[in-house]
């Protein structure tokens, strides 16, 4: 079966795309209304409708998807400006058809339900969309940032939900969607709504089985800012026998609420939404029946998900773990964190592992979800970047099918392992998954060797019943080649080489890496058959998923095909008599051709090869960690200080540059040598490599590329006004540290590019190297000379942002100061003096230190507000971070650095510091707020931080790389004790110690996390884990600030 066609209802303005299962997408002009990803083949993206018979607890969609129910009958109708499904199940007919309004920007959905039944039903409707009022392809993007800026309430005294994006800029036009429900005249029964994502589907779910529908509670009513919006309205329908009964659901946007809700109250009664269903009678608008086909039933086999679970489907025995809270805990030596995956119990986000090289890498998550890149995890991944943590989908996967039962699962948690526990066992550089189900003990061992660009996942089973078992095991892999899957669909060229076991696939369209050959293949134990197909419609089936891919469910083994939607899947058959174990070795990589690649291949084919990987890997990781180790009276920091801190600064921050919530796969200039000033003690040559890399990239005029993606190096030029300091101030930290005054003299270029223009704030381009070198103690000088600016305080221009990316407008027109930068910058110039006075270089020496005794001055009279040190100036002159300022009256980035910086009184800074401690620290719920109060309707525009709703990421929530400078700044004031308690709440292990406390923090408690939000009903949850420069900047200030070391 093919998928059928899409359907286009339009009024010029307002669009509703619709294909015959149901599936589709709503936009206004070039803005989507609700999330649509573009798979022609699980297509599970649309305004949907449900219904549940509340007798029985039976549901299916009004349309085939999302529910994938299999009707009795099913027709589709179309015609010009309309569309209608009909259904029939158990005994209720259902219609929905569909239409879009000529003169107003919204849609209506009537739904029929008709009881030809012989006794009385009760049938719920439940209406879902996902809001996403943004341009659909930055939404797809980066999904989780986006929904971030969403806000949604319920209206009183109408059955209707609106959501609005907060603006992340003055000139961005406003737009409200409202979702209403449509009923009789006299229809008074009571309508429940949902519009928090997570509540209605539940962790680790999805739409065809939403926890909204599959257990038996009502909608919560949640509203407001819910991070992952939705809107849902429920009504349940009385149907005595040959009854039926008709409501109706809107959806719209409009450019004010207002306007909005005018239209809900419009269309709020079934008299008023009738004209525009009257039949057309136009000879352009004759309908016709779509011919579509449902998918074909199941074979012989059946997901272990389907049937009643085996007692023995259970992780391993139980071991004794350090700082459980229930869900898992370390290992007694602190090198494991191990979880808990049961049938009742998940952790409520998504608890990834990041393992990689240099090179090449994968993140995983609990459930064994995640995904693959090679080079560049932003613009050269090779299986999808899904960045959703209520569903977690899989673009790869494993499964064991018995081929005697009739029966399959996958051996990790997802996307097939049912009403099962598993135990996750996540080391340095490798993933391991234990499992025992139906009589096998089962394994998965995941891991990249320390220098090649290849993936080895090890599925090792053992028969520990009494009986001869017939078993095929499945690899999958969703094939994106690039960015996003619906960039790169109908780009990817497969090919399969019979003799040598290996599938190929090209993107001959992906920049930079058009040349690069990924591949897959299977090593089998002696004798299995193996199998294959490239084609991605074969393996998961029209309308299907990897929950339950058609290859699975048919008795038919892989078929071999090459397809337009590429994957790569392989088969293999083995034989297990009792008490006998079997390993295959699933490979999956890139090369810069066929040689290299049969060559990895026939490396780590050979029988032992990924032992010997994994020991290689590990002994890597124990030398790193062995080379400086501590004790202290905190066993949570001696595991964070003696391991993990440093795993996920380098693997994560240096070498992936990418995480479960974001992916970036670029290097940004005052990131990553922050990251590798953190290694300075462990691994300097790489402190060394990266500051000469960034160096690298600054213009001869002395900015520098805010990021840019390797390996052409194409990144953005910005106004931003730290990014460039931070190349003197590590650079003298490293050389203290190291004594290595040689770097100083390394010859680096020097990029070109054309400047900014008045007014530009950024642009993204390709630099040139024409050929100017300087030494790296050139470099430094340049960008501190580009950094000695005043404005009408005397104090640093901030540009178009300094350290907080998302005040990207209190100086963009050239006037507005940075408090904070001034005390950096102060900072910086004192640290990178004496090496102007080692060189003779009196002019310079002379210069920096006028500007700095300057600039005290400045940062006494202009900067110190009475009771706290200001945080900047607007271009208009006005004071941020003042006991004057309505939103945002203390910051504590200028707080910490005054301490840190050294430039102004002792009386002042401890003063400083006594403020933070009122207004930014609260030990009972376990943060340090970076500002208070949160953005959210003051006049001035600091930027696109407002937009975020109040309490999240750096708008009033804790930033946990700001939070740690807190910490330094007390330990470095002669406040020791107050900096190791603050530094103890910081710990993340100590914020999930209990169920109670994971319920509230919700993350990983083995790594540190960017953010954790501030407000109301958020407070204390994680936000955005792993990808953090608060990993460096905690073991930094663990290790110096705290224990003194040097």
């Amino acid at each position: 079966m093919s998928r059928g066609s899409l359907h286009l209802l339009s009024n010029g303005r307002y669009t509703a795309i619709l294909d015959e299962a149901g599936s589709g997408y709503s936009a206004l002009g070039e803005i989507a209304l609700t999330r649509w990803c573009a798979d022609p083949i699980e297509d599970r993206d649309g305004f949907f409708v449900y219904l549940r018979d509340r007798d029985s607890g039976g549901y299916w969609s009004a349309g085939f998807q999302p529910a994938g129910r299999r009707p009795e009958r099913y027709a589709v109708t179309l015609g010009a400006g309309s569309f209608e499904i009909e259904r029939i199940d158990q005994g209720i007919a259902t219609s929905i058809a569909v239409r879009v309004a000529p003169n107003e920007d919204l849609e209506l959905r009537r739904c029929t339900v008709r009881n030809d039944a012989p006794v009385p039903r009760r049938i719920e409707l439940t209406s879902y969309a996902e809001v996403v009022l943004a341009p659909q392809s930055l939404d797809a993007a980066h999904p989780a940032f986006s929904k971030l800026f969403v806000e949604t309430e319920q209206v009183p005294g109408q059955r209707a939900l609106v959501a609005r994006r907060r603006p992340r800029s003055a000139g961005e036009k406003p737009l409200w969607l409202v979702h209403w429900l449509a009923l009789e005249d006299l229809e008074t029964q009571p309508v429940e709504h949902e519009t928090d994502r997570m509540r209605f589907i539940g962790r680790g779910r999805n739409v065809a089985r939403p926890r909204a529908l599959t257990e038996r509670t009502r909608l919560s009513g949640t509203v407001g800012a819910v991070l992952d919006a939705i809107v849902s309205l429920r009504i349940t329908l009385d149907l005595p026998p040959g009854t039926q009964k008709t409501v109706c659901f809107g959806l719209g946007a409009a450019p004010t609420r207002e306007t909005a809700l005018e239209w809900a109250a419009r269309y709020g009664r079934l008299r008023s939404v009738g004209p525009l269903f009257e039949p057309a009678t136009e000879p352009s608008c004759a309908r016709s029946i779509a011919h579509f086909s449902l998918p074909a039933a199941p074979d012989r086999y059946r997901s272990a998900g389907d049937t009643t679970p085996s007692p023995d489907g259970s992780p391993v025995s139980e071991e004794e773990l350090l700082f459980d809270n229930g869900y898992g805990g370390f290992t007694s030596d602190g090198r494991e964190y191990v979880i808990r995956v049961m049938p009742s119990q998940r952790p409520p986000l998504p608890w990834v592992h990041i393992i990689a090289n240099e090179r090449f890498g994968f993140l995983v998550s609990e459930s064994g979800a995640g995904f693959t890149w090679a080079g560049n995890s932003r613009e050269n991944r090779l299986t999808p970047w899904y960045n959703d943590p209520v569903c977690d989908p899989c673009g790869e996967a494993f499964y064991i099918r018995d081929e005697e039962r009739g029966v399959f699962w996958s051996p990790l948690p997802a996307p097939a392992g049912g009403d099962a526990g598993y135990r996750v066992r996540y080391g340095f550089g490798y993933c391991r998954v234990l499992h025992s189900r139906q009589g096998l003990s089962q394994e998965v061992l995941q891991l990249v060797p320390r220098r090649d660009a290849i993936k080895l996942t090890r599925v090792l089973l053992r028969n520990t019943g009494s009986t001869r078992r017939r078993l095929s095991l499945f690899a999958y892999a969703r094939l994106v080649l690039g960015g996003l899957p619906q960039d790169t669909a109908g780009s990817i060229a497969t090919r399969h080489d019979a003799k040598a076991g290996i599938s190929f696939a090209v993107n001959p369209n992906r920049q930079d890496f058009a040349e690069r050959l990924v591949f897959a293949a299977a090593a089998a134990p002696a004798g299995a058959p193996r199998f294959f197909t490239a084609d991605r419609q074969s393996f998961i089936g029209p309308y299907g998923s990897p929950a339950g891919p058609q290859a699975l469910r048919r008795s038919e083994t892989l078929d071999g095909r090459l397809g337009p939607d590429p994957c790569f899947a392989w088969q293999i058959v083995v034989v297990l008599e009792p008490g006998e174990e079997v390993s295959s070795v699933f490979l999956l990589g890139e090369a810069d051709g066929e040689d290299e690649a049969q060559s990895l291949v026939a490396r780590y084919r050979i029988e032992g090869a990924i032992d010997r990987s994994l020991e290689e890997v590990s002994a890597y990781w124990r030398d790193i960690q062995d080379g400086l180790t501590v004790k202290t009276p905190s066993p949570a920091l001696d595991i964070l200080q003696n391991g993990w801190l440093v795993y996920q600064n380098l693997t994560c921050r240096l070498w992936a540059r990418s995480a479960f919530y974001q992916s970036g796969g670029a290097f940004g200039f005052r990131d990553q040598l922050q990251d590798a000033a953190a290694l300075v003690h462990l691994l300097p040559g790489i402190t060394r490599t990266q500051i000469l890399l960034h160096a690298a990239h600054q213009f001869s005029e002395g900015d520098v590329l805010h990021w840019w993606h390797p390996p052409a190096g194409r990144g953005i030029r910005t106004r931003f006004s730290d990014d460039l300091l931070w190349l003197p101030y590590l650079t003298a930290f490293y050389v203290e540290t190291t004594g290595d005054r040689a770097v100083l003299d390394e010859l680096v270029q020097f990029l070109a590019a054309t400047a900014l223009d008045p007014g530009e704030d950024e642009v993204y381009l390709s630099p040139e190297d024409r050929g100017e070198k300087a030494s790296l103690y050139e470099h430094c000088c340049r960008a501190l000379e580009r950094s000695l600016t005043r404005g009408r305080h005397g104090l640093p221009l901030m540009g178009s942002g300094d350290w907080n990316d998302g005040m990207n407008r209190v100086g963009r027109g050239g006037q507005g100061e940075s408090v904070w930068l001034g005390f950096f910058l102060h900072r910086a110039l004192q640290d990178f003096i004496p090496y102007c006075a080692e060189r003779g270089d009196g002019e310079r020496l002379a210069r920096y230190r006028d500007y700095a005794t300057g600039l005290v001055q400045a940062l006494e009279d202009g900067g110190w507000d009475g009771g706290w040190y200001r945080r900047a100036y607007y271009d208009d002159g006005t004071a941020l971070g003042s006991a004057d300022s309505d939103e945002c009256r203390i910051d504590a980035l200028a707080q910490a650095w005054a301490a840190i910086a050294g430039a102004v009184s002792s009386e002042r800074r401890m003063q400083a510091l006594d403020a933070v401690e009122r207004y930014l620290v609260s030990e009972p719920d376990g943060l340090i707020r970076l500002l208070t109060p949160p953005f959210d309707k003051t006049t001035h525009d600091p930027g696109y931080i407002k937009g975020y709703v109040p309490g999240v990421r750096e708008n009033g929530g804790q930033y946990t790389h700001a939070a740690l400078w807190v910490v330094k700044a007390l330990a470095e004031s002669d406040r020791p004790e107050r900096a190791t308690r603050l530094l103890e709440m910081l710990n993340p292990i100590h914020h999930a110690r209990t169920p109670a406390e994971v319920a509230v923090y919700q993350v990983e408690p083995y790594v540190v996390a960017a953010d954790v939000y501030g407000a109301d009903p958020h407070v204390g949850r994680g936000g955005w884990t792993w990808y953090t420069g608060a990993a460096g900047w905690f073991y930094r200030v663990a290790l110096e600030s705290i224990l003194g070391f040097s």
